[in-house]
């Protein structure tokens, strides 16, 4: 089995991989191959491919929102070729990590979430203590950990097992804002023939461009609150086609094989210009 995840070693996805894993095998032995990639993208690329069985992607932080890149991924006309076969929820402990000590730092570096997700530490204490430190985006926080272990004067913040990777001092615990979950969808090529059968606990994720006139979204809400179907998740993203031009990522609870969501989703489709099912799975467990 081959996974597609974020590189370098020690990121948050590769948590995420090894907590699914753990799930997935229930006591099997199967030989697993990580493959190491640089953005989503990437990873949906080489999933369309065939070079990877799964690709586990990050989709939205509780403090940060949606990740816009997986969502363009799901939006993108590739995405008939993919399909959503789990999820994992993630908490997120971020951590100041450096080679040397803290009063030799000039640079800060992490991933654009991660730093969004460190606000007040960075502007209460770094900025404070380190006036004149910079603050850069990276890739990945594994490769802002992989940066520090390069030079004292450069910190990263990253997770523990990063620290442990790159051989990294941990200078300050849990300097996330807030506790803060993320939650990672698993990828699997749709021409793969991976199904989920019905838990009793699953989720049905879909894709909707709507007909332009007044109260389409409504009418088509209507089709899941009228059968007291409950929306996990609903959000907008740019067509990409013209300015206020969107299309709906909606989550709801249910497989697609139950009758009311079956007959549900034939009353969206009669209603919307595009309905792509973009996959049906069991609700990922809290750790």
């Amino acid at each position: 089995m081959k996974i597609g995840i974020l590189g370098p070693a020690g990121t948050f996805s590769e948590t995420a991989a090894e907590l699914w894993l753990k799930g997935k095998e229930a006591g099997k032995e199967e030989k697993v191959e990580k493959k190491y990639y640089e953005t989503i993208i990437d990873i949906s690329e080489s999933l369309i491919r065939r070079e990877i069985d799964y690709g586990i992607i990050p989709i939205e932080n509780s403090l940060e929102g949606s990740v816009g890149e997986t969502l363009d991924v799901l939006s993108s006309e590739n995405s008939v070729e993919m399909q959503i076969v789990g999820g994992v929820l993630l908490p997120i402990e971020i951590h100041l990590l450096g080679k040397g000590s803290f009063t030799k730092i000039k640079k800060v570096v992490s991933h654009p979430h991660a730093l969004a997700q460190c606000k007040l530490f960075i502007r209460k204490r770094l900025k404070v203590m380190l006036k004149d430190a910079e603050i850069k985006s990276a890739d990945s926080t594994a490769s802002a950990a992989k940066l520090a272990s390069e030079s004292e004067e450069v910190a990263a913040l990253a997770s523990g097992e990063a620290a442990r990777r790159y051989g990294l001092n941990i200078l300050a615990e849990d300097v996330q804002d807030k506790d803060s979950v993320t939650r990672f969808v698993v990828l699997s090529s749709s021409a793969s023939g991976t199904k989920t059968a019905p838990t009793g606990k699953d989720k049905t994720s879909v894709l909707i461009y709507l007909k332009d006139r007044p109260g389409a979204l409504y009418d088509v809400l209507g089709e899941f609150a009228q059968r007291k179907i409950n929306l996990t998740k609903i959000e907008s993203r740019p067509s990409k086609r013209a300015l206020g031009d969107y299309m709906f990522h909606i989550d709801c609870e249910g497989h697609i094989e139950d009758a009311t969501i079956k007959e549900a989703l034939k009353g969206v489709e009669r209603k919307v210009a595009m309905l792509k099912i973009l996959g049906a799975y069991p609700k990922a467990k809290n750790v």
